[in-house]
């Protein structure tokens, strides 16, 4: 099994980690940063049980999802990186087998290889963005988030809301085209993707979808739920958001990104 790591989360968890354990004056020495990262990488190998060396994914300058938003910008956000998050990339570009995205994101690229060879690589990430594409995944354990696989993502997937507690917020989990679809509801609040509508969280894409056993009946509930509050435009609204959602599978003869399209109802 081979292991596709997601660099991206690497670089700013093992950044901020090492910050957050520094209490001596100026800034951590990035031998201990680079250390942390080795180990890092060690763990997930040997926790997926690795027979090929590892591959980390960057993502580059470039990105088809920026033209795509038209209903928000895409990723407008603060870009605030660790003190050590340059001298981080250059390392394991210069130390491991490392693919920089170009015109995607390290995700595309990670979905790109994972259908290439579904039976002998797996996905290594916390995004949860990726647990939307077939094949294996494993995600590492991080302070008071459990680690979760390996496990294999395959046919409609799965969603799960979380039990009621006084004060917090329900979220939900799950795996597949089920949560492609839960997600086209609610958005990505870290990625500025507008969902179905304000408000429309994980109790409400939930409900929508509760009952739904194929990708087609998924599909059919959330555009029926896109044009309820949209009229004409829900289709447009839809169609952009579940682009800037879906991870690549394919390229075309040109080498850009195969967009997500309605699934032929």
């Amino acid at each position: 099994m081979k292991p596709l790591i997601d660099g991206d989360i690497l670089l700013y968890e093992i950044g901020y980690g090492i910050e957050t354990g520094w209490d001596s004056p100026g800034y951590p020495y990035f031998d201990q940063a680079a250390e942390m990262l080795d180990e890092r990488i060690s763990n997930i190998c040997a926790m997926v049980g690795a027979t090929e060396e590892p591959t980390l994914y960057l993502t580059g300058k470039t990105n088809f999802r920026y033209a795509i938003a038209t209903r928000q910008p895409y990723k407008e956000r603060p870009s605030l990186k660790p003190y050590h998050y340059k001298n981080l990339k250059a390392y394991v570009q210069n130390v491991y087998d490392c693919v920089l995205s170009v015109g995607t994101e390290a995700d595309d690229e990670m979905s790109l290889e994972q259908r290439r060879r579904p039976n002998d690589v797996i996905v290594c990430s916390r995004d949860k963005d990726l647990k939307t594409s077939p094949g294996w995944h494993y995600g590492w354990e991080v302070h008071n988030q459990p680690s979760f696989g390996p496990s294999l993502v395959d046919g409609v997937g799965w969603i799960k809301l979380s039990d009621p507690v006084p004060k917090k917020t329900r979220t939900l989990k799950g795996a597949g085209p089920l949560f492609f679809y839960a997600q086209c509801l609610m958005g990505d609040g870290v990625d500025t993707i507008l969902g179905l509508q304000k408000g429309v969280g994980a109790v409400g894409a939930f409900k929508i979808l509760d009952g739904c056993t194929t990708p087609t009946e998924a599909f059919k509930a959330v555009r029926e739920a896109y044009r309820a509050v949209h009229g004409d435009d829900g289709h447009k609204f839809l169609l952009e958001t579940g682009r800037l959602l879906y991870m690549t599978r394919y390229l075309d003869e040109w080498g850009n990104p195969v967009l997500w399209e309605f699934p032929d109802v």
